[in-house]
């Protein structure tokens, strides 16, 4: 980063010199936005067209179409004459097709979510089917659980094994025990800003399929009616040759919608780099050689897509014209990300007078484009400002309880825990002690009287914890 660019962070951090510190840091900040979201562009594109060479254009229908259009717009942007007309309607077509991509991937992320509930099911009475045995010793594996759990010191670490860990015990308590954590859970966020507590509420909800998105079952039908089939089978009734039918199917889907998933968050990538780049066009002035470079290989990229060619090797060699740079701007960025908050919220009135109210509104946007949250929703505040009080965790709480009661009441005890486990894992840890921890494993060991569940657990546990 330059020293007038560090020092217009510093002025700004310091609430001086704002006149020359906000242009300045501004400029910087949409120049490096740019280039970084081209770099990004490129290296997206190109690993896309090597997926397309390995599976073919027409892989997935909609994701053919999706490509067309990016093609089209890269066309349009990079490779003709464009004026601001035609930038805005571009603009708009990005968001356009970033929303339809959205819901295409809730409805994905939802039989993801249902499939790995049946799975949660189906290894649980596998041996109670096959017949095969596996030798289990409850106080041995607990202990080994609780020690492999505290094997490391860092905390995040810890917690985030904690919520593995209790995501596949057997469950072995009531509803109202279960509501009982699930209130503790919720209370947490007592103090917190509405939005987070909402944002949990809702990932519990579709995690349970408490909620179901638009297109659930009708989107990509040889998914909806493996799950469908899931869903209707007498899973007492199965024998072994109907159980490794169901198996095979259940592979061969999930192995299908790991495949389609991968594919929408490249496709994804690529809608969010390329939004990125329109958004800061207009505003950048950038003389970094790299830009140009990155220009000439995307075009040489558009012309082995619209041709079904190779990738030429220029673009092979421009990656040695700009090695470092992604990482450069990308600690850049970092730094000019960190104060965009204090300066959109405190600054404002300075902002306005400078008449660079647009460009620190695309700077906003692009700033949710570049984040690690490929989905987020660009129109939505990260703050509302309003604060959950006790009276709003209660009434999240009775909402969430309802939906989950109403789903127990339909659905198998298989089912019922599947669905506990999976919101189990996706819960901050309530335990108050180690020794809770330990009592809470071995209790949940010790009281499964089931054998097939036992052997299924203790298999998920020893080689979850052999991959650590």
């Amino acid at each position: 980063m330059k020293k007038e660019n560090r020092v217009a962070i510093k002025d700004i951090m310091q609430n001086t010199n704002l006149e020359n510190s906000i242009p300045t840091y501004g400029n910087a900040y949409i120049n490096a936005s740019y280039e970084y979201s081209l770099i990004r562009l490129l290296l997206n594109y190109y690993t896309m067209k090597e997926v397309e060479d390995e599976l073919g254009a027409g892989h997935d229908a909609y994701l053919a179409l999706v490509m067309e259009e990016i093609h089209t717009i890269i066309f349009e942007a990079f490779l003709t004459k464009e004026n601001t007309t035609e930038h805005e309607r571009l603009v708009k077509k990005m968001d356009e097709m970033r929303n339809a991509m959205t819901k295409k991937m809730t409805v994905l992320t939802a039989y993801t979510d249902a499939l790995q509930l049946y799975e949660y099911v189906l290894n649980r009475i596998e041996y109670g089917i096959t017949g095969e045995q596996i030798a289990v010793e409850e106080s041995a594996l607990a202990s080994k659980v609780f020690q492999y759990l505290f094997s490391d010191v860092d905390k995040m670490v810890v917690n985030s094994k904690i919520q593995m860990v209790t995501g596949q015990l057997p469950i072995r308590m009531t509803k109202n025990r279960f509501f009982d954590y699930l209130t503790d859970t919720l209370n947490i966020y007592t103090g917190s800003d509405q939005t987070s507590i909402d944002d949990f509420v809702s990932m519990l909800k579709s995690t349970a399929l408490l909620e179901l998105p638009e297109g659930y079952g009708v989107d990509y039908k040889e998914i909806a009616d493996v799950i469908q089939v899931l869903e209707t089978t007498n899973y007492k009734m199965l024998d072994a040759n109907a159980f490794a039918a169901i198996m095979e199917q259940f592979s061969f889907t999930t192995q299908h919608l790991s495949g389609l998933v991968s594919n929408y968050l490249l496709v994804m990538e690529i809608i969010n780099n390329l939004y990125a780049v329109l958004l800061a066009k207009p505003f950048e002035n950038s003389q970094n050689e790299s830009v140009d470079v990155c220009i000439q290989m995307i075009q040489g990229l558009h012309d082995a897509y619209v041709t079904a060619g190779e990738i030429p090797e220029s673009v092979d060699e421009g990656f040695e014209k700009i090695e470092g740079r992604q990482e450069e701007l990308g600690e850049d960025i970092m730094q000019y990300e960190s104060i965009l908050p204090d300066v959109l919220d405190g600054q404002t009135e300075m902002i306005s007078w400078m008449m660079a109210d647009e460009i620190f509104s695309k700077l906003s946007v692009i700033a949710k484009l570049l984040s690690n949250s490929m989905f987020i929703d660009l129109d939505q505040d990260e703050q509302t400002g309003e604060f959950a009080d006790t009276e709003y965790i209660t009434k999240k709480r009775d909402e969430l309880v309802g939906l989950l009661t109403q789903f127990f009441e339909q659905h198998t005890k298989e089912m019922n825990r599947a669905v506990m486990a999976a919101l189990f894992s996706c819960m901050p840890v309530l335990f108050n002690s180690q020794q809770e921890i330990k009592d809470y494993i071995e209790y949940s060991l010790n009281h499964c009287n089931n054998d097939s569940e036992l052997m299924a657990c203790a298999k998920i546990l020893e080689e979850m914890m052999a991959e650590s």
